[in-house]
């Protein structure tokens, strides 16, 4: 019996779609409203987490096989288009990492920035896709999957709750 590729999953293909989605939106973000823009984001944010937690592990593949395909300048250009959208409302907020040890301490990130982090998280996962390359595919949907555990997942969830409040406008006086 021939083994299916975990590439080629519903999970993994959903994933790549949701997160394709995000990427032409903030690669299109120049054009919106900032309203238009942050109603986007509280409408998208949560399929990117969903499928961010389906996705499958990947116990086998070759680290060297890893590539980045948003470099530092591509990064920079989502955060000042994201941090324009926002305008006074792109503020700091405490994120929690799992890297960090000590359940007490928290980063403060700004709310463009972690639009930023998950353009590029995101973004090389679908430049991964672009190279049809198995092996660079396994190797980013092992570094999304974990990324996930570990980083990105709690900063999409820290964002959309500022978003909630900013668009609800359910601020505590």
């Amino acid at each position: 019996m021939k083994s299916f590729s975990p590439i080629y999953s519903k999970e993994a293909i959903e994933f790549a779609t949701v997160a394709k989605e995000f990427v032409n939106f903030m690669e299109s973000a120049k054009e919106l409203s900032k309203d238009k823009f942050i109603s986007t984001s509280i409408k998208i944010l949560p399929l990117l987490y969903l499928k961010g937690a389906l996705l499958p592990k990947i116990e086998e593949f070759d680290d060297e096989y890893t590539e980045k395909f948003i470099d530092e300048s591509a990064w920079s250009y989502i955060q000042q288009i994201s941090s324009s959208k926002l305008d006074d409302d792109d503020e700091y907020i405490q994120v929690q990492d799992a890297s960090i040890v000590n359940s007490d301490d928290y980063l403060n990130v700004g709310l463009s920035e972690l639009y930023a982090d998950l353009y590029q998280e995101t973004g090389d996962l679908i430049g991964s896709y672009k190279t049809e390359n198995d092996q660079i595919i396994l190797a980013a949907l092992h570094y999304s999957r974990f990324n996930f555990e570990t980083y990105w997942g709690i900063r999409v969830l820290s964002l959309l709750k500022r978003l909630h409040e900013i668009y609800f406008n359910t601020e505590k006086e």
